[in-house]
């Protein structure tokens, strides 16, 4: 709820009068939809290195400014995080060891946004429904079980550590991305729903010999 925007709770012709705008907060709901509140949510963090054969990236999300857990809002809501690591000459570099995103990213291409398997995490609530199984489900209003629920609390951090086989010979680019879904893949695949990720952060690191 952030301050300094107006310096009026009510229209001047409503009896409204000026305050200091330091002492009012917004109380505007723009949602999941705006890009700037998204990209005003979370701090994303991170660094690289060469051990030996080994190209190690530590990645941090830090919730500093949701003020609530992130994601929030329907159980559909989701975040991924994306690692990608290429050589100097754009060959995407093998992956040695670290967390993957989950069969809710998607199967399939990543071309089209189906991330599963690929170096990378998820953040969701993650529901399944009592009577009809399906899994995983935003139908909060159905008994339901959280199977899973690996949001990012109020202030809180999650770290990961991704490994990859370094570059044979010359220098290597990481870029990290963390992106917001509206709706899990499979869902907006059968729903023929064209609402495309927005990306929160992304970092481009350089790594030289």
């Amino acid at each position: 709820m952030p301050t300094g925007k107006t310096d009026l709770i009510a229209a001047a012709g409503k009896g409204g009068q000026p305050r200091d705008p330091n002492t009012i907060f917004s109380h505007r709901m723009p949602g999941a939809m705006d890009e700037t509140l998204l990209q005003n949510t979370v701090t994303l963090s991170a660094t690289a290195r060469l051990s030996g054969d080994q190209l190690v990236v530590d990645i941090s999300v830090l919730n500093d400014q949701a003020g609530h857990h992130v994601p929030t809002d329907s159980p559909l809501r989701q975040m991924i995080l994306l690692v990608q690591a290429v050589s100097e000459q754009g060959d995407a570099l093998a992956f040695v060891g670290g967390p993957t995103v989950t069969d809710w990213g998607g199967n399939g291409d990543p071309g089209n946004g189906d991330y599963a398997g690929l170096p990378g995490k998820g953040y969701a609530k993650i529901l399944s429904e009592l009577w009809t199984e399906i899994f995983p489900s935003g139908a909060y209003w159905n008994p339901t079980l959280t199977v899973s629920d690996n949001r990012i609390p109020a202030l809180g951090t999650d770290s990961s550590t991704f490994v990859f086989a370094a570059p044979e010979m010359g220098d290597a680019t990481v870029e990290i991305t963390l992106l917001f879904r509206r709706a899990f893949k499979e869902l907006m695949d059968q729903k023929g729903w064209d609402v495309p990720d927005i990306i929160m952060e992304r970092i481009l690191l350089d790594i030289r010999e």
